[in-house]
């Protein structure tokens, strides 16, 4: 994949490890990874500076909860996938649509979850080269 035709994807969580076991699986799929944000500002600054075609993030931010990001994707038409040790019923009921994958997860599922997302959207990409 060229860096004109790979795809962004924003990686917000606040476990260092976690984290960047998803930028490495994430990079070797080819896609390109911002952040990590490990806090809902972080989050918020990224997707305002650099928009992603896709995020994925944990809904717990150490002691926050990232719902303040889900709205500001929302809001922007960026789709994204919530990967969570807790339960969709903790999600609001408006992003309970929204693709979610249970901790631990699979990197096969990950990756298909990714590719459908990104199909249902079918927005161009908004990232920049790097």
């Amino acid at each position: 994949m060229t860096d004109e035709l790979r795809r962004c994807i924003l990686v917000v969580e606040d476990e260092p490890l976690l984290a960047m076991d998803v930028e490495m699986v994430l990079a070797n799929a080819g896609f390109r990874v911002v952040g990590p944000a490990g806090t809902c500002a972080r989050a918020l600054d990224l997707v305002r500076d650099e928009p992603p075609d896709l995020t994925i993030l944990d809904l717990n931010l150490g002691t926050e909860l990232a719902f303040p990001v889900f709205d500001r994707l929302d809001e922007a038409g960026i789709p994204f996938i919530i990967l969570s040790a807790h339960s969709r019923e903790i999600v609001p009921a408006r992003y309970r649509d929204r693709p979610f994958l249970q901790k631990p997860y699979r990197i096969p599922t990950l990756l298909r979850m990714i590719d459908k997302t990104l199909q249902d959207a079918r927005v161009p990409s908004r990232c920049q080269a790097s």
